[in-house]
């Protein structure tokens, strides 16, 4: 069964250049293009692995990460 994975990341052509790379390799790529948006995705989805730029505008990925694991 391919993995799911969610691609979160403020530069859209980072996160089609990674989404492209994953997909290529037969994995489900989904994006998400602000903390706020990944989150939202979490609620009604779940990922095996979330790769999640740190440096992001408003909410950085460091929050992010802990409101994922609270």
């Amino acid at each position: 069964m391919p993995g799911k994975i969610l691609v979160v990341d403020d530069d859209a052509s980072i996160r089609l250049l990674v989404s492209d790379v994953l997909t290529d390799q037969g994995l489900t790529a989904v994006t998400a293009g602000s903390g706020e948006e990944a989150l939202h995705l979490l609620e009604g989805e779940s990922f095996d692995l979330i790769l999640l730029d740190i440096m992001m505008k408003g909410m950085d990925g460091l929050e992010v990460c802990r409101r994922i694991r609270s």
